[in-house]
């Protein structure tokens, strides 16, 4: 293992990289949006969830642990690239705050 991923672990371990999974996720999520925009019907949501699953795979690098995409991924899809990246940020939060809590030992 080198240094890099070393102190990218334990920068992860301190501060949640919202910026950088916001930016990642722009990225990818962008791609998705307009390669789908042309060819779905009007009621369909621009992000369907199963394409957005695999966005959750850019991310696994910030993260010293794995980020189920099922519990980050909102079932139905999303309307909209901005919708997406602020539930998805939200939810990968809650799981980050779950995962780096300190143990209590009794």
């Amino acid at each position: 293992m080198d240094n890099a991923t070393l102190s990218e672990t334990k920068v992860t371990a301190l501060v949640f990289p919202a910026a950088e999974v916001k930016r990642r996720l722009q990225f990818e999520l962008q791609k998705i949006a307009d390669q789908g925009s042309v060819l779905r019907p009007e009621w369909e949501p621009l992000l369907d969830s199963k394409r957005v699953v695999g966005t959750v795979l850019v991310l696994e690098r910030l993260f010293p642990f794995k980020i189920p995409p099922d519990k980050v991924v909102r079932r139905g899809g999303y309307n909209s690239v901005d919708e997406a990246i602020n539930d998805m940020v939200n939810r990968i939060k809650e799981i980050w705050v779950e995962r780096t809590k300190p143990k209590v030992h009794k």
